[in-house]
């Protein structure tokens, strides 16, 4: 496109004169330098203004014919409405004719679309403990009462959004910037919790043994969400594992804090270990299971659970009609467990704390004549293996301690170096288990 301007006739007349006046010398020296710029000047000034006119007025026209102008609608505010096959044109994309000089800078700012709201909605789930919890997700403060809950909240990604913690809450290490406020889940500090106005409470069962804390922090309307992360119901033999009862507990946590991807990524690893197991002992008749005495606290205390079963062995208080009763010792003798393993608590996993344990279980009078004393398979193990993420670490060492043949060639220590750098970037030494 090439635009003309046309000029008027008195312009035209005005800058002949000059031109003749000049020529004749009648107009002369800097004065006349002077007279015949500023006389431009007034002359040049609608020449340009009505050249802009002109150059607008043919922009616009175009604009108007454009066919991306042309939409089945418009929004409120007049403009065009886009479909998904529209496109916006950039400076980069204009057609401009070759014959104009100059086409003026367009600035086309750029749009960064904005992260959607979040969809708040109400839920209600029920609880390991049976209780139904209703709760607004997605939440966004939590406080965690249980080290095993904590673990899993933050393999879920929701560590950001702890506000609280127990002092047994120690992994991460990036967790311990996090206030402490209880010293457990049965030991809660109400004030502290309900000054941090959480939106949620994960907790383990001892919560609800503390029933003045209990009722304190239900009366403030705070969901509160109870869970063991641990062992399954104290069924003997369950088809449930401690495997299959963490994933199924991930993900439920899941719905609430969200995380469903990483959960995801943490069961296909836990199954991994789970089906490994659940196929080298699923045909294992009872004459190639061993008898295993599980200790816990003091001497002699034990509880039912099916983790014996499951990791290929028997425990020999299975038949008792109490979750957590004391043997005697004459019954242990009688039983002749050729294994016995012990669940102690290491918080700082020094070394000395599990062979101290262990002295004292191979140097009891009464047990020198059972065969696990005699054979020297008497294990120690850290609780911290038998829940949350880890459980599935300690389902691996019951399984190579109970049937070492058929799980010589499993590791567990490198399991749990594996889960700790894949979901939290670290590396965690000292001593979970003795003998290693």
């Amino acid at each position: 496109m090439v635009i003309k301007p046309k000029l008027n006739l008195s312009c035209k007349k005005f800058i002949n004169v000059i031109g003749r006046l000049t020529s004749r010398g009648i107009v002369m020296g800097k004065t006349s330098v002077i007279i015949l710029l500023l006389v431009f000047a007034v002359v040049a000034a609608p020449i340009i203004y009505h050249f802009y006119l002109q150059y607008t007025e043919s922009r616009e026209s175009e604009s108007m014919t454009h066919p991306s102008n042309q939409g089945e609608g418009e929004n409120p505010q007049g403009s065009p409405l886009l479909s998904e096959s529209s496109e916006i044109s950039t400076p980069g994309s204009l057609e401009v004719s070759s014959r104009i000089d100059h086409v003026p800078h367009l600035h086309v700012p750029s749009f960064t679309p904005p992260n959607p709201p979040e969809e708040y909605r109400v839920i209600t789930i029920t609880d390991n403990a049976g209780r139904n919890v209703t709760v607004t997700v997605p939440v966004q403060r939590i406080v965690s009462l249980n080290s095993g809950l904590t673990e899993m909240l933050c393999v879920l990604g929701a560590q950001g959004k702890i506000i609280g913690r127990d002092a047994t809450s120690t992994m991460p290490p990036s967790i311990l910037s996090v206030p402490v406020v209880g010293e457990n889940s049965y030991q809660p500090n109400v004030e502290a919790i309900l000054e941090l106005k959480p939106d949620i409470i994960f907790a383990d069962s001892m919560l609800a043994y503390n029933t003045v804390a209990m009722q304190q922090l239900e009366g403030a309307g705070i969901p509160i969400f109870i869970s063991d992360p641990t062992d399954p119901k104290p069924t003997p033999r369950s088809n449930t594992t401690v495997v299959d009862f963490t994933c199924n507990l991930l993900m439920k946590m899941a719905m609430i804090v969200g995380g469903e991807m990483r959960a995801s990524e943490y069961i296909q690893l836990a199954q991994y270990y789970n089906n490994l197991v659940k196929q080298r002992i699923a045909s294992l008749p009872n004459e190639k299971r061993p008898k295993v005495m599980w200790e816990w606290y003091a001497p002699y205390w034990t509880f039912i659970s099916p983790a014996i079963y499951h990791a290929g062995g028997i425990n020999i208080a299975e038949n008792m009609t109490v979750y957590a009763p004391v043997m005697s010792p004459e019954f242990v003798v009688e039983q002749n467990p050729q294994v016995i393993i012990r669940m102690i608590s290491s918080p700082t996993h020094d070394l000395n704390d599990f062979v101290k344990i262990w002295q004292e279980i191979m140097s009891r009078p009464e047990l020198q004549n059972v065969d696990a004393i005699k054979n020297g398979r008497v294990y120690i193990c850290d609780w911290k293996l038998r829940d949350g993420i880890l459980a599935v670490v300690g389902y691996l060492y019951f399984a190579k301690w109970i049937q070492p043949t058929l799980f010589e060639d499993v590791d567990p220590a490198k399991v749990m170096a594996e889960i700790y750098q894949r979901f939290f970037g670290i590396t965690v030494e000292g001593t979970f288990v003795y003998p290693p």
